[in-house]
Formats: C-alpha cells, sequence, structure tokens
C-alpha cells in the first residue's frame, strides 16, 4: 500500500512539474521579428518588429552592456539607436519582456560600427583647378571620388551676405557655384558614408577654396584692363598690348609708333578677374634681333580696383631673349597688375614685350620662353617646404601629418611632409594608421626645352637602410613609372637608388633633343621595422630638388 502511495505521489508531481513549465513556456514574451542593424558613428540604428505581448525590452551589446527601452504597441516597426559603441564590428542582441515580466530568447545581428580611426583615413577630393565665370561665378573641377564618397559640399558667402552651401554628387566632377562673392573665403569638403545604409555621414576638414583660387591663375581669362599706347599696324593687329598675355612668346606689344614716337614711360594694365596670390612674375623680351625697343627699367605694381596701386618692384631687364624671373620679397594679392617700362635700352623712346607670366609657389600661369642656363622653378622643392595643412593621420599629432603643396600624390600615397622634420618625407608608421606604402608615386611636371639637364636630389637619412625603397626618376611624360619598372622603362630618362646614396646630393643627367614634357620625383615603397626593431615608424628625409639646365 505505501509503494502505490509512493508512486501515486511521484506521478501527481511530475503532472505539476511538467503542467509549471508548460505554463512557463506559454507565458514567456515571444522572439522580435525582421532584426536589422545599421551602421553609425560610434553608434548603430536597430529595426525589429515586436510580438503583441511585448511590453519593454533591452539591447546588449560591448560585453554585458545593455540599453533598456519601451515598446509601443501602436507602431510595428520599433526604431531605436545605440549609442556609445566602440568602433569595430559589434553584436546587438535583443530580448523583450511581456507583461508578467518574462523575457523572450535573444534575437542578434551584427553590425560594423565605425569612428576616429575610420575618420582619420578619409581625404578630401583633390581640386583641379578652378574657372571664373563671371565676377560672380566660378566653376570648381575635382578628381575621382573616392571609395565611399557620397559628393562634395561647397561652403560659401552669397552675394546678398548670406552663408550658402551646395552639394556635388559622387559621379560629378565639377560644380558652378553661382551668386558667390568672390570677395569673402569658401571652402570645400568631401562627404562620406562608410555603407550605403549607414546613418551617419563623415567629412573631411575644410579646404580653402578660396585660397586654392587664389592660386590658380586662369590666364586664358585675363583681359586687358588699360594701357598708355600700343601700335595696331597697317592690318589693325600688329603689336597690341593683349599680346603680352596670349601665351605666344613669337608676338609681342609694341608701343605706338608716331612721328616723334609716343615717349616713355609707357604701360599695361592686365585684369585678371578675381584675386591671385603669387610670389613673383616672368618676363621675355621681343624675339625680334636687334637692341632697339628692348624695354630696361621697369615698375610692378598691383591694385585691388584698378585705381589705387602699390608698387611692389622696380628693377631692370636684361638683353637677353630667354626667360626673365624676379620673385618679390614676399608673396602678394590683387586682382589687378601693371608693368611700365621706365627706360629702355639705347635710350630709345619706344619698347616692346613678348610675354608676362606670374608664378607662386604651386602654379605658374604658362610656360613661355626659354630657361637660360641655369636654375629652372620647380614648384615647393626646397627648404621651407609647404605643406597642405591636412591632418591626414590626427593620432600622430595635430596636423603633423600632410601633403607637399604643388606634388601630385597617386593614391596610395598619403603622407610627404612631417611637420616635424620640415622637409619632403616619405613615411609610414602601422602602429599610429600610416599603413605601409606600395608603388608611392610622389611627383611634379615641368616642360623643358632641348638642352642638357641635371636634377639634383639633396637624400637625407632614413631610419634604417630596410625601410624602404626610394628611386629619383626623371620621366618624360605626365607620371613616373612603376617601382618595379623605373630600371627598365624607354620613358626613363634617369634614376638613382636614394636609399643607397642616402645622405648626399644625387645627379641624374639627361638630354632632350626636343620640347618635351618631363616628370620629376621619386617612386618608393616603406616597410614596417617596428617588429623587428622596435621603431615605430618607417620614414626617409629628401631635404630638396634643383633641375638645372647645363647648355
Amino acid at each position: 500500500m505505501k509503494k502505490i502511495t509512493y508512486l501515486f505521489l511521484l506521478i501527481v508531481l511530475f503532472a505539476a512539474v511538467f503542467a509549471g513549465c508548460k505554463e512557463d513556456e506559454t507565458s514567456a514574451s515571444s522572439v522580435v521579428g525582421d532584426f536589422k542593424t545599421y551602421p553609425g558613428k560610434n553608434r548603430a540604428k536597430i529595426e525589429f518588429n515586436t510580438p503583441a505581448d511585448a511590453k519593454s525590452g533591452k539591447v546588449f551589446y560591448g560585453g554585458g552592456k545593455f540599453t533598456v527601452f519601451s515598446i509601443d504597441n501602436a507602431v510595428a516597426t520599433q526604431s531605436l539607436i545605440v549609442d556609445s559603441l566602440p568602433e569595430g564590428k559589434q553584436t546587438l542582441r535583443v530580448v523583450t519582456f511581456n507583461a508578467e515580466g518574462l523575457i523572450s530568447d535573444p534575437k542578434g545581428a551584427n553590425v560594423n560600427v565605425y569612428g576616429d580611426n575610420y575618420q582619420s583615413a578619409l581625404t578630401n577630393r583633390q581640386l583641379i583647378r578652378q574657372s571664373t565665370i563671371s565676377p560672380t561665378s566660378i566653376e570648381i573641377f575635382f578628381g575621382e571620388a573616392k571609395d565611399g564618397e557620397v559628393g562634395v559640399r561647397v561652403v560659401f558667402t552669397n552675394t546678398l551676405g548670406v552663408k550658402d552651401s551646395l552639394m556635388m554628387g559622387s559621379t560629378l566632377t565639377s560644380v558652378v557655384v553661382s551668386n558667390i562673392d568672390l570677395n569673402k573665403a569658401y571652402y570645400y569638403y568631401s562627404v562620406f558614408k562608410p555603407e550605403p545604409e549607414a546613418i551617419d555621414e563623415f567629412q573631411t576638414a575644410q579646404v580653402d577654396a578660396r585660397n586654392a583660387a587664389m592660386l590658380n591663375f586662369e590666364k586664358d581669362v585675363w583681359t586687358i584692363a588699360g594701357f598708355s599706347d600700343q601700335e595696331p599696324g597697317g592690318d589693325g593687329k600688329w603689336a597690341l598690348a593683349s599680346y603680352i598675355i596670349d601665351n605666344k612668346v613669337a608676338t609681342f606689344w609694341h608701343s605706338q609708333i608716331v612721328d616723334s614716337y609716343a615717349q616713355m614711360p609707357h604701360w599695361i594694365t592686365v585684369d585678371m578677374q578675381s584675386e591671385k596670390k603669387f610670389n613673383g612674375f616672368c618676363f621675355i623680351q621681343t624675339q625680334e634681333a636687334g637692341e632697339q625697343g628692348l624695354a630696361k627699367k621697369f615698375r610692378f605694381e598691383v591694385s585691388d580696383n584698378n585705381s589705387t596701386w602699390t608698387k611692389v618692384m622696380e628693377g631692370e631687364f636684361t638683353t637677353s631673349r630667354y626667360k626673365q624671373t624676379f620673385t618679390f620679397a614676399e608673396p602678394v594679392v590683387g586682382r589687378y597688375f601693371k608693368i611700365t617700362i621706365l627706360s629702355g635700352y639705347n635710350d630709345a623712346f619706344w619698347s616692346q614685350i613678348a610675354e608676362i607670366d606670374l608664378f607662386n609657389e604651386v602654379n605658374v600661369s604658362g610656360e613661355n620662353g626659354e630657361n637660360p642656363p641655369g636654375k629652372i622653378l620647380l614648384v615647393n622643392a626646397e627648404k621651407p617646404f609647404q605643406g597642405d595643412g591636412s591632418d591626414l593621420f590626427p593620432a600622430v599629432g595635430a596636423y603633423r601629418m600632410q601633403q607637399l603643396v604643388g606634388w601630385t600624390h597617386n593614391s596610395n600615397t598619403n603622407i610627404s611632409f612631417d611637420t616635424s622634420t620640415g622637409v619632403f618625407t616619405v613615411f609610414s608608421a602601422s602602429v599610429w594608421g600610416c599603413p605601409d606604402v606600395t608603388n608611392g608615386k610622389i611627383y611634379q611636371m615641368v616642360n623643358l626645352k632641348p638642352g642638357s639637364y641635371t636634377l639634383n636630389i639633396d637624400a637625407g637619412n632614413a631610419t634604417d637602410p630596410t625601410c624602404a625603397d626610394v628611386y629619383g626618376v626623371v620621366a618624360k611624360g605626365e607620371t613616373l613609372p612603376d617601382y618595379t619598372a623605373v630600371t627598365s622603362a624607354s620613358e626613363v630618362l634617369g634614376y638613382s637608388n636614394l636609399i643607397v646614396n642616402q645622405q648626399k646630393v644625387n645627379s641624374i643627367s639627361f638630354t632632350l633633343t626636343s620640347s618635351s614634357s618631363v616628370t620629376i620625383g621619386i617612386v618608393y615603397n616603406t616597410h614596417s621595422i617596428y617588429n623587428t626593431l622596435s621603431i615605430p615608424w618607417s620614414s626617409m628625409l629628401i631635404n630638396g630638388f634643383e633641375l638645372l639646365k647645363i647648355r
């Protein structure tokens, strides 16, 4: 009898437990459905459908952290932002609670979270050039969009004095900015989305586009704003003032020929249509034979309004038919410039000019005339070097890692200037977010006349001979060959292994038999040596470039 009673009690107990488990199972909150995640900047958005019995929930992330949320049963799809997420791939899990407080099974998904590391690797779209359409309208030309870029935003002040902006889509390479006050600063920056469904956009540092425009001469839109006199000749177009800016060294301006000749001084004013910044000018005498009419003493002035003038320089031209270059004591800014001929050789009353060009640390307005034997102007190629003010890798130090102004960098070349050294710097440091570079190219192009030349590259020291492979290269054309082709490519006019010949001047001699576009610069690789030598960077310094015409 006791055995029967004991068996009965076990059956009753089992039934009770089973019933309780069944009740728990049916009473637990249901799992959310259609769970989706969207990446953001140190945050993420989640969307999901909640069952009708759910009243609240929790989002778990980062090894046990969670956020509590309430549920709006009037809305089928719930949407939440999870903040303060670390950068990298994160797993988010959601559970819900019903009215009895019972919890559902979790529903999870991965999401990519972006932050400072992603931000620091972004770079601005390259500004190629700007064109002045009118005194209140410009067109800005850019290179191709980079991965993840959604567009370029231009920020400016309009002609009503109101801050304004416009967006150029990623598929476009130019944008027209109308009703812009060109006397006020204007900027651009690139806008990125790391993924198409990201909830946040990232933007690069603003670039002063007005300053970039001031460095871009746009000589094709220059006009003559005034002149003392000119000689049209019998055909009405023989020696006009406009010929000093037509980019043709064979044409020239001649002062007026009358019975007694127009007397000194003779002057011409040029309107560049907008303010430009320049460091000096190049002058070319007429290419006609004889010294009669060659300009001698001059005065160069600038103005913002074609009325009030500031004298920048007085000097004297030589009788040479080569290009003559004059550098100012400091850069000047102005919309108008005036060249005044104060006297001529052989005491002539008349004067002639073939061409005038301006230059700054980035550009020249035109390549006219043959350079005399001696040094040829390169852009930003000597101390003190100029960086572009960018902040390519903030982790290294604010605005330390930059690119050299006036040099072309291929896509995987992020750094060419380290403010701690102040010179041309080949650099990488994976521990700081500056990756190793393979087949990097940094270069600039010059147009050269026939002759014999030498490119001198003053190579500094490297952190270690194994940290980089660096060739100094001279090549025909508008770019440099790949690293593996430097020693064999037919377009290469000369090269030197700068690592082998570091801490000395490397001289590369070459000869041109015809006028050619020539590119000078470096092609290189860097190699992380942190793990082997405990040096957290790979770098080589280049103290300067000097291009000489020998004959």
